[in-house]
């Protein structure tokens, strides 16, 4: 089942009234008398395909061709103007955008509108050439095969076949895709005989460029590898790389010593911090001791003192006798106290000597440590560390050899394979494989193609048949083993022509992967009227187009005969759209463009 069809034509124009013709999905039939506008509808079909070829000339009125399309999804509208390129969509379907579509450049082609109403979603690449050059596949590359031109129905070679050699490719390949799904991508463009020897020129002369400068740099390498001689380098390397480990060792062994030294150093001071603080303890704690001595030797002293002085025994104002006092005596207890103190006194000035010591005995200590250190750090910096680096560059110079040795083995081996790659490419032969796409076809559509082309021809009543086949070379019809450009006339070629269409035709409505539904063959009987011959039979002319009738399931067909040999039958009763066009000589249209007399 076909997945679209074409509804309506429209030619439209300024002042102009819309001409319009109507299609069903089955067989449509034009036919009428000459210049009346039959071909101009193919042509209508074809400008809104993304053909160049404009339909009618703007000097009819008519300057914009609109095509309706139905889908299984809905509804398209196709509209372009003469004079340009773009083509206007507006889709009912959700599977295809609304919008401006080019017909011949740019990312938004008319193509991919097609391509995808046949199911092809994803833009794909198909071999265009024998060298495997790739080109993207489009509607228009096998457009011409659903379109069976009037001034290509009689033709001598192959229908089927674009008429430029140079396209044939692309469309074979084209075919491929449609019937397998298959794009033929994996393989890589092969160069042709010209790119060929260009290629092998510039290689060639990259080549000899190449050994030219690795051979300057040969030399270069050869005379700095001369400060060696004599030396054998590798052993050199080991014993120096073996004291430059003793003296990173030692390095290492220094350093863990400084920072033991350095931990010890923090010790001590914080000890000598501890005995300063109790020094100032101690000299606080003896000053007051002296305080104290001092008030209690002022008691015992005072109480002393106040034995000496009398006391009145009358009152100076009555003369009476005074009562004596008893005095209290505070010497026992002042002495005792100031006992106690000295002899602590004297325990504190004993504790600060010693703690004198300690602190003299730290400093010792610490400064003997902070000798050490710096005698330690000096080893590293003025000794250890300057050996080291010295051994450092002299292994590096020694390594410098060994680089020196590597490149000179890359060099050879650089120069012994771009020999040995341009001597190859001097034998290299001419020939290789090529791209031949009708290999490709699989046995099983050549079979078939040949027993619908005797089907076809059986049905046509075409007489006498004995075989029929599509030839791989020519990719044309042969009947009873002759070839149709040697055999027959004109007449014949158009009728072999169109057999072989629809043989194509019904191929892939019934086995390819993407059917693109829609076929229109211009004037299949051409030259069966001229009375040459080469006339065939009235019969042959019926059946064909009884064919016509009897396999509308395949598909829209849409045909343009001339009146006088048009077959009579019954076209409306099988369901066929009938349009004709009479230019006045009977009743009924006078033709495809309102208004306009010849075309």
């Amino acid at each position: 089942m076909a997945n679209f069809y074409i509804e309506k034509i429209t030619a439209s124009g300024s002042g102009k009234h819309d001409s319009i013709v109507e299609f069903n999905p089955g067989l449509n039939i034009i036919y009428g008398r000459s210049n009346t506008g039959k071909t101009c509808i193919v042509k209508c079909i074809n400008f809104i395909f993304g053909g160049s070829v404009l339909p009618f000339s703007e000097k009819t009125g008519y300057t914009c061709v609109k095509m309706d399309v139905r889908t299984l999804n809905g509804h398209l509208t196709l509209e372009r103007k003469l004079d340009e390129n773009n083509i206007s969509v507006i889709s009912a379907d959700e599977n295809i955008e609304s919008g401006k579509y080019n017909a011949k450049t740019g990312k938004n082609l008319i193509s991919s509108v097609w391509l995808k109403l046949m199911g092809i979603e994803d833009d794909h690449q198909i071999i265009s050439n024998e060298n495997f050059k790739t080109k993207h596949l489009t509607w228009r590359t096998f457009v011409h095969m659903l379109m069976v031109d009037e001034r290509e129905i009689d033709r001598e070679s192959s229908i089927i076949l674009p008429k430029m050699p140079q396209q044939q490719t692309a469309f074979l390949s084209s075919l491929l895709f449609l019937l397998y799904d298959k794009d033929f991508s994996e393989f890589d463009e092969r160069e042709s005989k010209k790119e060929k020897a260009i290629r092998k020129a510039a290689v060639e002369k990259y080549i000899n460029g190449e050994l030219s400068s690795i051979a300057e740099r040969k030399q270069t390498v050869t005379d700095n590898m001369s400060i060696f001689e004599g030396i054998n380098v590798e052993k050199k390397i080991k014993e120096l790389v073996d004291s430059l480990s003793k003296t990173e060792n030692s390095i290492s062994e220094a350093m863990t010593r400084s920072k033991t030294l350095l931990d010890e150093m923090l010790q001590k001071q914080e000890s000598l911090a501890e005995c300063s603080m109790l020094f100032s303890r101690y000299q606080s704690l003896k000053s007051q001791y002296a305080a104290d001595i001092k008030r209690l030797t002022f008691i015992v002293d005072g109480e002393a003192a106040m034995h000496t002085v009398p006391h009145d025994a009358k009152c100076p104002f009555c003369d009476g006798k005074l009562p004596l006092k008893e005095q209290k005596s505070y010497t026992d207890a002042a002495s005792a106290e100031l006992s106690r103190i000295v002899a602590q006194l004297g325990g504190l000035n004993e504790s600060e000597q010693d703690l004198v010591q300690r602190r003299a005995s730290l400093e010792q200590e610490i400064a003997i440590l902070t000798a050490e250190k710096l005698n330690v750090e000096a080893l590293v910096n003025s000794e250890l560390k300057p050996k080291a680096k010295e051994l450092t560059e002299s292994i590096n110079g020694y390594r410098a050899y060994i680089q020196l040795q590597n490149e000179l083995d890359i060099i050879h081996r650089l120069s012994d394979g771009w020999t040995t790659d341009l001597r190859g490419m001097q034998d290299e032969e001419d020939s290789q494989i090529k791209y031949k796409p009708k290999n490709f076809f699989d046995d099983d559509f050549w079979k078939t193609i040949d027993t619908y082309l005797q089907d076809i021809l059986t049905e046509c009543k075409y007489t006498p048949l004995v075989s029929a086949r599509l030839s791989k070379e020519d990719f044309d019809i042969e009947v009873n083993g002759n070839k149709k450009a040697v055999n027959y006339g004109k007449g014949y070629c158009a009728f072999l022509n169109t057999v072989l269409a629809l043989a194509f035709r019904k191929y892939l409505a019934i086995n390819a992967v993407y059917n693109p539904g829609i076929f229109v063959i211009d004037t299949p009987l051409l030259g069966l009227d001229e009375g040459t011959n080469n006339e065939a039979p009235e019969s042959i002319q019926r059946a064909l187009f009884q064919y016509f009738i009897d396999h509308q399931g395949e598909g829209q067909l849409i045909v343009v005969e001339n009146i006088n040999t048009i077959p009579k039958l019954d076209y409306a009763a099988s369901g066929a759209q009938e349009i004709v066009f009479t230019r006045g000589l009977s009743e009924g249209r006078y033709g495809f463009l309102d208004g306009v007399k010849d075309l």
